[in-house]
């Protein structure tokens, strides 16, 4: 208990001194008059306890109250009259921050089933109910008219709460730290500059009708810079806006006092239909860009699986056939060894006649399983070639490098020691025929799988459970007896690739 009250001690001097500092400034520096337009510290305050448990309001608004409170007293307030003004503010406050959604994370927070209108209700239920506070405490102690009290409190506290708040909420987070990354940094520097120099002319020329070119501005940050990015330009906005305004410059600047409706009020409602234009707009890009970012991870998910053997979770004959073209195409331009080994499992029919297409399967997984172990780094491949087939694809491996690998393959299977009574060795074996070649651009790709193909042919011919290769007078022999004639003239180019 004790530790708690010292942590709620620290917290409320350091909101104080905060609070009370950044008041100061607002009203005597940066501010004078302008806070009857937009007030933002209330803004950044139902941040702060949208960000922070419960537990901790009671020692945050105590130090918040406290700080501006201060701050206002040093501007020549009454302490009966600012301490109306407090119980009004936290009131605003607090009945805002239970009407929002607790914040944890951004895209999350703005996809809280309807935040939006959370936000407007929260938006008008909070100044409003601290305005009529305010004009009531104004009218009783300064005989101000109750309408003119309720308009200075209430419109300039809702549009500080509207600019400041998105802003408060994103200062910290994932998608703010992203705008300022050194890879973003280049692309949101510009945007931002682009929107402070449009909106000071906006607020600065009154000679041209521009106001309406600032939705177009913002939605331009909105595709560019996210929510985050939209947060800190409608600040800067605002901020440049009243006070070009209270210097009598620019379209509001210029207000002529004859005007049905004054210019703050203007102003207030100009920014106001801005904010509530923009917010539900900035969801739906969040929601587009979410969609997008689904669909691209389902379109890359479903390439990998596209590329996997259903049952092995081994590479398919789909994506063998893709990136033995393109081992290919490098060997041909780095003129580099280009290996290719093919398994076949002995007597694979009768061990499914004898244990059943469900051991089959299993047995399957095994063997795959040994090809992937034995894969020696991120360029080989180890896919399923078809049926009890697999198949080896080396890049940068020669005729030997490829023999070691296959028979290592072999004993590691044979040593599984899987029953198979349909077979010589009692176990589950495999045949590995294997090639290999430096192609040339007239070489075509088919060619070495046909060569390993026949070497494979020769490994069952010699008795299964071997090895074997092709050397260029067998290759020619083996081309026809295996493939025919038509193939003899190919296989006798790359054997002699090889062989260089």
């Amino acid at each position: 208990m004790r530790q708690q009250w010292i942590s709620g001690a620290k917290t409320l001097m350091w909101f104080s001194l905060i609070y009370s500092a950044v008041d100061i400034v607002l009203n005597r520096v940066g501010f004078s008059d302008g806070w009857k337009i937009v007030w933002p510290l209330n803004g950044v305050t139902i941040a702060l306890l949208l960000k922070r448990p419960r537990s901790d309001w009671l020692w945050m608004l105590l130090g918040v109250e406290l700080g501006t409170g201060i701050g206002e007293c040093l501007d020549n307030n009454t302490l009966v009259l600012e301490i109306g003004q407090r119980l009004c503010s936290v009131t605003e406050v607090l009945l805002c921050a239970v009407l929002l959604p607790r914040f944890t994370d951004l895209e999350e927070w703005l996809r809280t089933p309807r935040v939006h209108a959370r936000f407007f209700v929260a938006l008008f239920a909070g100044p409003g109910v601290s305005g009529a506070m305010a004009a009531l405490l104004f009218h009783t102690f300064q005989g101000e008219p109750v309408l003119l009290a309720f308009n200075n409190w209430a419109t300039a506290d809702a549009l500080g709460i509207a600019a400041t708040m998105p802003l408060a909420l994103t200062w910290d987070t994932q998608q703010m730290r992203q705008l300022f990354s050194r890879t973003r940094l280049p692309v949101t520097l510009g945007v931002l500059l682009l929107a402070v120099v449009g909106s000071a002319l906006i607020f600065s020329i009154s000679r041209y009708p521009l106001m309406f070119l600032l939705f177009p501005l913002l939605l331009f940050v909105e595709s560019f810079l996210a929510f985050a990015g939209t947060a800190i330009v409608m600040v800067a906005v605002c901020l440049s806006a009243v006070i070009l305004t209270t210097n009598d410059v620019g379209p509001f600047g210029t207000w002529s006092p004859d005007l049905a409706l004054p210019r703050d009020l203007a102003l207030q409602l100009y920014f106001g239909f801005h904010v509530m234009a923009l917010f539900p707009v900035s969801i739906m890009f969040l929601e587009r860009r979410r969609l997008a970012l689904d669909l691209r991870r389902s379109n890359a998910r479903l390439t990998v699986l596209a590329a996997l053997d259903g049952l092995t979770g081994m590479g398919n004959r789909r994506s063998f056939d893709e990136r033995f073209e393109e081992e290919w195409e490098r060997a041909v331009q780095t003129r580099a060894p280009l290996a290719l080994v093919i398994f076949d499992l002995d007597n694979f029919k009768q061990y499914n006649d004898l244990y059943g297409h469900a051991r089959g399967d299993e047995c399957l997984r095994a063997v795959a399983d040994v090809l992937k172990v034995q894969m020696r780094g991120p360029d080989d491949l180890a896919a399923r070639f078809g049926g009890e087939e697999f198949a080896v694809l080396l890049p940068n491996t020669t005729m030997d490098g490829a023999k070691q690998l296959a028979e290592r393959i072999r004993v590691t299977v044979q040593n599984l020691g899987i029953m198979h009574l349909g077979n010589t060795w009692n176990r589950v074996t495999v045949s590995a025929g294997y090639a290999a070649a430096i192609p040339a651009v007239a070489d075509k790709a088919l060619g070495l799988i046909q060569l390993a193909d026949a070497a494979l042919y020769r490994a069952k011919a010699a008795g299964r459970n071997c090895v074997e290769t092709i050397s260029s007078l067998e290759g020619l022999r083996a081309a026809n007896d295996h493939f025919g004639d038509t193939t003899q003239i190919r296989l006798m180019r790359l054997l002699r690739r090889g062989d260089g």
